[in-house]
């Protein structure tokens, strides 16, 4: 898909990304142990499969603790209405798991494939994860926007947006939510974010 071999981003089921206020993009930074594709990788989310990173954000997004009776149902109906595909997904399979270099991360074929995915999905908000994702991330034909910071409470986060085909998208980023990311930091920035109009 979008001319890279075994790229099959998530894009959630039945129509309910296109019909979701606000529509959400997350933009992942995984090295998986098996060759799943993005779509895969959500699919087995939603069949109940384990993840520690997946849950530490879906806890965060969603504002809520795995240990809540409501947590699962919730976890479905998010990813049911979200796309999700990982930055980068230009790299060798014998690479998968070898640590991303800013070079890699930088590659040009990266930014040409959001510019396609805000062309195709149109999201109005984008969830990127992990700092060096954000440093790299890049849209190709357009120029990132000025927006004021993400507050909750005492802390500020980045957003920034870009507008592509009249369709605006605005974008802020959380640490990458593998160990020691903090529910309590990004699940008040999140909600603050969601919650901004497009």
């Amino acid at each position: 898909m979008f001319g890279i071999d075994g790229f099959e981003p998530w894009m959630g089921v039945d129509g309910k990304y296109e019909a979701s206020l606000p529509r959400v993009m997350v933009l992942g930074d995984l090295s998986l142990d098996a060759p799943l594709t993005d779509r895969e990788c959500i699919l087995r989310k939603i069949g109940g499969a384990p993840d520690l990173i997946f849950t530490n954000f879906e806890q965060a997004v969603l504002g809520m603790r795995h240990w809540q009776d409501d947590f699962r149902p919730q976890v479905r109906a998010f990813w049911e209405r979200t796309a999700f595909y990982n930055y980068n997904p230009v790299r060798m399979a014998s690479e998968a798991r070898a640590p991303l270099t800013l070079w890699t991360r930088s590659d040009p074929r990266h930014a040409r494939l959001l510019s396609d995915m805000l062309r195709h999905a149109k999201p109005t908000h984008v969830i990127v994860w992990g700092e060096a994702n954000w440093q790299a991330l890049a849209v190709a034909d357009a120029a990132w926007e000025a927006e004021p910071p993400i507050c909750c409470r005492e802390v500020d986060e980045p957003c920034r947006g870009v507008t592509l085909d009249g369709h605006r998208s605005r974008f802020t980023r959380v640490s990458h939510p593998s160990a020691g990311f903090a529910y309590e930091r990004w699940s008040g920035l999140l909600r603050s974010f969601l919650a901004r109009a497009a």
